[in-house]
């Protein structure tokens, strides 16, 4: 974790490349769910599940239409690893896609660049110069500057499946961590001792889920190094949002909900 004070506070969350595998779920065969449309790109605070997300995702360059479509598709398995991680209480319901956001920026120049209208901004791979780092978040102060809310995904256009995975769960939750100067969203649980490796915001995510501890069911990462105020990702989400549930079960029966999709493609 890097933390730069200039005229605004800005925290970084990245992952190194994953050990795991992807994993094919089977076909969802329970009750259909219409989750309530957020409007907002992480799960407002209060809120009572199912709720779906909406995410402004940005190119930094001109792109194609099928380019768009490209990572339409990227972005719905995102969509369905958000739904059975929280056991069908959250997912993606809109995407936006718009092009030319900043030509020519390099991922090594994401701490300046203003894309107030973006929750999301992904850069071609040849200009994604911050290797072995393959994917990250930043959390700013004040909202609004390098994107729409308080944080922003920076990926490039070959993201892999896990790395949005994890990404997307440092962004989806607002999160009130005490101690440890953690930002609010999951953390890296690869920076504590002992390993979960099987939790997505560790490094090898199989099976795909999020750790449990504490108080919670399922116990399977019953410490991290002291003072955040919680021992785990559900412990620390079900202290902020008193209106979810987890059971332990990883997963859910209900189908993904479908994921509407808008393209400005720039002539």
């Amino acid at each position: 974790m890097t933390t730069v004070r200039p005229a605004f506070l800005l925290v970084l969350l990245f992952v190194v490349p994953a050990c795991g595998n992807d994993r094919n779920h089977p076909q969802s065969s329970g009750p259909v769910v219409s989750p309530r449309l957020a409007g907002e790109p992480s799960v407002p605070p209060g809120t009572t599940p199912p709720i779906s997300l909406v995410w402004n995702i940005g190119f930094t360059e001109n792109v194609s239409l099928a380019a768009m479509e490209e990572q339409y598709v990227k972005f719905v398995q995102l969509s369905q690893d958000l739904w059975t991680l929280t056991e069908g209480q959250v997912c993606l319901g809109r995407l936006r896609f718009f092009d030319a956001a900043a030509p020519g920026a390099s991922a090594s120049s994401s701490e300046t660049l203003r894309v107030p209208a973006l929750d999301v901004l992904i850069y071609p791979e040849a200009k994604w110069d911050i290797a072995p780092v393959t994917g990250q978040v930043l959390f700013f102060s004040p909202s609004g500057t390098l994107g729409r809310t308080d944080r922003r995904i920076d990926v490039p256009d070959d993201a892999h499946r896990l790395t949005l995975a994890h990404e997307g769960s440092h962004f989806a939750w607002r999160l009130s961590w005490s101690g440890n100067n953690l930002p609010p969203g999951l953390d890296d649980e690869y920076a504590y001792s002992p390993r979960d490796p099987a939790c997505v915001m560790d490094l090898m995510f199989v099976p795909l889920r999020w750790c449990s501890g504490g108080s919670q069911p399922a116990a399977n990462h019953l410490t991290k190094s002291g003072g955040q105020g919680a021992q785990s990702c559900w412990e620390q989400i079900r202290l902020d949002y008193a209106n979810f549930s987890y059971a332990g079960v990883n997963g859910t029966p209900s189908p993904l909900p479908p994921v509407a999709v808008e393209y400005n493609d720039t002539p």
